[in-house]
């Protein structure tokens, strides 16, 4: 017999995750519902803005509900429509950024229970398209090399 869920069903209202008008829309933490999973909702009318050079800890899955994304995952370069799902593992440098014409919104799956991000200083390109993402990572290497 499987195992029955601890949690009971809940209604997040739209009112308590989402910000109408930002463009990170909305952040539901998994922790707050007992799942091991948080929701980002990211949108923009602004083409070539977009979320800069990061990473986490865990494994995070992109949705694309409406308009064109780029991403940079480590050293690939993904183009991404509504409708396209886009995986960035655990640990490899990632971003995105509106490809336009229009608005780009996207659900972000974080395959963990609270949002834990680390930005990577300097990453996106002065033209406002990430080139590469290893190209961009500040390097924290040995002194006098």
């Amino acid at each position: 017999m499987p195992i029955q869920s601890k949690n009971k069903p809940q209604k997040i209202a739209a009112s308590e995750w989402l910000t109408p008008g930002a463009a990170l829309r909305g952040l539901l933490e998994g922790k707050g519902l007992n799942t091991g999973i948080t929701l980002i909702r990211y949108v923009t009318d602004v083409v070539g803005e977009g979320p800069t050079l990061h990473v986490h800890p865990y494994d995070e899955i992109f949705t694309i509900s409406e308009g064109r994304a780029r991403f940079t995952v480590g050293d690939e370069t993904i183009d991404a429509e509504a409708g396209d799902v886009v995986l960035g593992p655990a640990n490899i440098p990632h971003g995105y950024q509106n490809l336009g014409p229009g608005r780009l919104d996207s659900l972000d799956i974080h395959l963990s229970p609270e949002w834990i991000q680390f930005n990577l200083a300097g990453a996106w390109d002065k033209s406002g398209v990430l080139i590469s993402a290893e190209s961009k990572v500040e390097r924290v290497g040995k002194a006098s090399e």
